[in-house]
C-alpha cells in the first residue's frame, strides 16, 4: 500500500476534525460547557480521549471553533437574504426558509451553544470578545429588511429593532424545541412565521 500524500493526510485531518466538531456541538448542547469532558466528546465521535487532544488542545478551544461558526453562519445567511434581488418581505421569507432548514437539520444545536455562549460563566474570555463584537451586526442586518419592508406598506408599523429582536427570540425558541423533542416538533411553516410580521 503507497504512503498517503500530504493531500491525503490534510483532507484525513480536516475529516477527523470535523467529526469531532460535530460530536462536541451535541455534546456541548446536551451538558453545556462546564460539565462537558474531552473524554464525553471522544465517546460521542467514536474515537480515542488522545485523538482528540491530537487535533484540539482543550474542550474551550472546540467550544470557541463552534461559537466563531455559529456566528458566521448567522451572518452569512442574513447578508445572503439582503442579496436576494427580491421584494422585502420575500427576502424575510427566504432568510425564513433557510433558518428552517438548517434547525431541521443540525443547525438547532447551534443554537444551543449560542445561548450557553451569551449566559454562561464557563465561556473562555475569548468566546466573550467575539459574541459581543459579531453578535449585534447579526440583528442589525435584518432591520434594513424590516425598514423596507414598513417603507412598501409589507410589515407592520413598529420599532425595527424590536421587530428584529422578537423575530430571532422566535427562531430561537424554534431551535430550542428542536432539540427537546426531534420526534414530536412539528416546526411551523415560513408563513406562520411571517404572519406576525405581515402589515
Amino acid at each position: 500500500m503507497a504512503p498517503r500524500n500530504e493531500e491525503q493526510n490534510k483532507q484525513i485531518k480536516d475529516e477527523r476534525r470535523e467529526q469531532i466538531l460535530q460530536a462536541a456541538l451535541k455534546v456541548f448542547s446536551r451538558r453545556g460547557l462546564a460539565a462537558t469532558k474531552i473524554s464525553k466528546i471522544a465517546n460521542e465521535a467514536g474515537l480515542s480521549h488522545g485523538l482528540v487532544y491530537h487535533y484540539f488542545s482543550s474542550k474551550d478551544e472546540i467550544f470557541t471553533m463552534l461559537v466563531e461558526r455559529a456566528l458566521d453562519g448567522s451572518k452569512m445567511v442574513v447578508d445572503d437574504a439582503i442579496k436576494q434581488n427580491l421584494p422585502p418581505l420575500d427576502q424575510l421569507r427566504w432568510l425564513t426558509e433557510a433558518i428552517l432548514k438548517g434547525i431541521s437539520d443540525d443547525g438547532a444545536y447551534f443554537y444551543i451553544i449560542m445561548v450557553q455562549a451569551f449566559t454562561s460563566d464557563a465561556v473562555p474570555e475569548q468566546v466573550k470578545a467575539m459574541v459581543k463584537s459579531k453578535s449585534p451586526s447579526i440583528l442589525e442586518g435584518i432591520i434594513p429588511i424590516i425598514i423596507s419592508g414598513q417603507q412598501a406598506g409589507q410589515i407592520i408599523k413598529d420599532n425595527p429593532t424590536k421587530l428584529a429582536g422578537s423575530y430571532f427570540a422566535f427562531i430561537q425558541g424554534i431551535a430550542i424545541q428542536q432539540v427537546q423533542q426531534t420526534d414530536k416538533l412539528v416546526l411551523p411553516d415560513t408563513e406562520l412565521i411571517l404572519r406576525m410580521f405581515k402589515s
